[in-house]
């Protein structure tokens, strides 16, 4: 019985696992049909550009495509570690670069 539920634990483990990289997958090619049409910039140059301007180390980084004035933006959201430990979630506009919001205990000029 014990060996079963492993077993059992373990199909459940790989086929989330699975999934999660199919989304993973889709994820990436819908960003790159964004970058190559022109519709955002480099994930590389938004990264350097809001850590040069906020002193932190960006640690993850989600793309999103968001209804907003009639038309969808691409919109990069990225948690920031801040020298102080504090973590900051920016929302930035991935064809412009320009910080949206900035949430959590910080500031980011």
């Amino acid at each position: 019985m014990r060996n079963l539920l492993g077993v059992v634990t373990a199909a459940l483990i790989l086929t989330q696992a699975a999934a999660t990289a199919a989304v993973a997958d889709e994820d990436h090619e819908r960003a790159r049909e964004a970058l190559k049409a022109g519709e955002i910039r480099p994930l590389k140059e938004i990264v350097d550009d809001v850590q040069h301007r906020c002193g932190g180390k960006v640690i993850e980084v989600e793309l999103d495509k968001t209804p907003g004035n009639g038309h969808e933006t691409w919109l990069y959201q990225l948690h920031m570690l801040m020298p102080t430990g504090n973590v900051l979630r920016l929302d930035v506009d991935a064809a412009t670069t320009r910080i949206l919001d900035v949430m959590g205990q910080g500031t980011c000029e």
